[in-house]
C-alpha cells in the first residue's frame, strides 16, 4: 500500500537492472549449500518444488551482498516457507548481520517490507539497499546493526522468485517472515538467540500483526518481544470500500483482489472486477507500480460492489484477512499512524488502536499530524532503535490505552 512513496520508476527500473550485480560470488559460512547460480539467476532458477523432507526455514541457497551497511554483512537468501495452497515452497529475503563479533546471542529483528512492487525484479532483495540519496529502503538499519541487531526480511510467497504472489495475504505474509528468521538462525555468522522483534510499515504492518497472532502456534519456539506496525494496511475489507471513493487507489482494490485470490480457486476475479477492471492485470506485470498509474486513468467502474455483500465469498475472503485478533496480551505493540494518510486512513489504524486496547493489549500510540503514508516511516525509524532495546532488555513499555 505504498507505491507513492516508492522509488521513481526510473529508478526501480535501475534497480531491476542492477540486480544481477549485488551479490558476489561469496555466500557466507555455509558449505554444506550448494554454490548458488550468479546474477539474477539466483532468483530466476529456483526450483518451483521443494525437498519432500523440508522444514520451514531451510535454507536452498545464499549469497553475500555487496552493499551492506559498513558495519555489517548482508546475503540474500533463498528459504523454505508455507505457499497459499498450505504445501511448502521457496521464498527470497535478506539477512544482515552486524560485523562485531558476537559476545552473546544477537538479538533478532525482522523488516516487514512495504508493497514493493509486482513485478520480480522488484523485489527487495533484488535492489539495492541504498536509495540515490543514500537513505535506505529498510528503517533504522545501520543503527540497529551498530546496536549489535540481526536483521532478517522476507520478500513474500511469489515476489522475487517463481510462483503467485500473494498480495496482502497476511497470515501468509507473516509465516513468510517467521521462516526468514529461523533461515538466519542458519547463517553462522548470525548467531542469534530465539527472542525476535518485528516491525513493518503498511503491507508489512499487517504482516506483524498477524506475526503476533501466530506466533505462538505457527512459530512456537520464538518468544516475540514486541511489534511495530507503520501505518499497517489491516482492514482490507474497510479499505476495499474506501478504496472505491478514490480514483487513485484503484490500483490497489484491483491489486488486492489479485494476490488475494492466489491460493483460493473458489474465487473468481471476474465476480469481482468489472471487464474494465480485468484488463488491468496485465499492468501488474509491466513494472512494479505501473498497475496503479494505468487504474488511476480508468474512466468507467472497475469493480462490482455487489461481491462485497455480506454472505458473498469475496466478502468472507476479505473478513478473513482482517481477522488479526487477538493479539497475546505479553507482546508490546508500537503503532504509528499519520493523519494525513491517503492510502491508510487514519481512522482505520484508530479502530485498531481501540480494538487492541479493548482486548487489553500495551499499545503506545504515536498519531503524526499533517504526516501521509510514506512520511511516518523516517520519524518512526528514529524510535525504533530505542524501543525494541527497552523489549529485549524487558523493561515495561509504555501503554496509551488509558488516554
Amino acid at each position: 500500500m505504498d507505491s507513492r512513496i516508492g522509488l521513481p520508476r526510473l529508478v526501480a527500473l535501475a534497480f531491476a537492472y542492477a540486480s544481477s550485480t549485488l551479490a558476489s560470488t561469496a555466500y557466507g559460512a555455509a558449505p554444506s549449500l550448494p554454490t548458488p547460480p550468479q546474477g539474477s539467476a539466483f532468483w530466476d532458477t529456483v526450483p518451483t518444488r521443494v525437498p519432500a523432507d523440508a522444514k520451514r526455514g531451510d535454507l536452498l541457497w545464499i549469497q553475500e551482498r555487496t552493499d551492506a551497511p559498513s558495519n555489517a554483512r548482508a546475503w540474500n537468501i533463498i528459504y523454505v516457507t508455507e505457499g497459499a495452497n498450505k504445501g511448502l515452497e521457496y521464498a527470497s529475503g535478506e539477512v544482515y548481520v552486524p560485523r562485531a563479533a558476537a559476545a552473546a546471542p544477537r538479538r533478532l529483528l525482522v523488516w516487514g517490507v512495504g508493497t514493493p512492487g509486482f513485478q520480480d525484479s522488484c523485489a527487495p532483495s533484488r535492489t539495492p539497499l541504498y536509495r540515490q540519496n543514500r537513505t535506505t529502503r529498510v528503517p533504522a538499519i545501520e543503527a540497529l546493526t551498530e546496536r549489535g541487531y540481526v536483521v532478517a526480511m522476507s520478500d513474500y510467497q511469489g515476489l522475487g522468485v517463481p510462483g503467485g504472489m500473494a498480495y496482502l495475504d497476511g497470515p501468509l505474509q507473516a509465516k513468510a517472515s517467521f521462516d526468514a528468521a529461523r533461515a538466519a538462525m542458519k547463517i553462522p555468522e548470525a548467531s542469534v538467540g530465539n527472542e525476535v522483534g518485528l516491525y513493518g510499515f503498511s503491507q508489512g504492518g499487517q504482516t506483524v500483526l498477524w506475526a503476533a497472532n501466530l506466533a505462538a502456534s505457527y512459530a512456537p519456539e520464538f518468544k516475540v518481544v514486541g511489534i511495530a506496525p507503520i501505518a499497517p494496511a489491516s482492514r482490507h475489507l474497510d479499505l476495499s470500500f474506501y478504496d472505491l471513493g478514490i480514483p487513485e487507489n484503484a490500483g490497489y482494490f484491483i491489486a488486492r483482489m489479485a494476490g488475494l485470490q492466489v491460493g483460493h480457486p473458489e474465487l473468481q476475479l471476474r465476480d469481482i472486477l468489472t471487464p474494465a477492471g480485468m484488463e488491468m492485470l496485465p499492468a501488474m506485470s509491466w513494472g512494479c507500480y505501473e498497475i496503479f498509474a494505468k487504474a488511476e486513468q480508468l474512466k468507467e467502474p472497475y469493480a462490482r460492489r455487489e461481491a462485497l455483500a455480506e454472505g458473498t465469498p469475496w466478502r468472507a475472503r476479505l473478513e478473513a484477512n482482517d481477522q488479526f485478533l487477538p493479539l497475546p496480551t505479553s507482546i508490546p505493540v508500537l503503532l504509528v499512524q499519520g493523519d494525513a494518510d491517503v492510502d491508510v486512513p487514519v481512522q482505520l489504524t484508530r479502530t485498531v488502536r481501540r480494538d487492541l486496547c479493548e482486548r487489553q493489549n500495551v499499545v503506545e500510540y504515536r498519531e503524526l499530524p499533517g504526516v501521509g503514508h510514506g512520511d511516518a516511516v523516517p520519524p518512526t525509524a528514529a524510535l525504533l532503535p530505542d524501543w525494541f532495546d527497552a523489549r529485549f532488555a524487558g523493561r515495561p513499555a509504555k501503554n496509551d490505552c488509558a488516554n
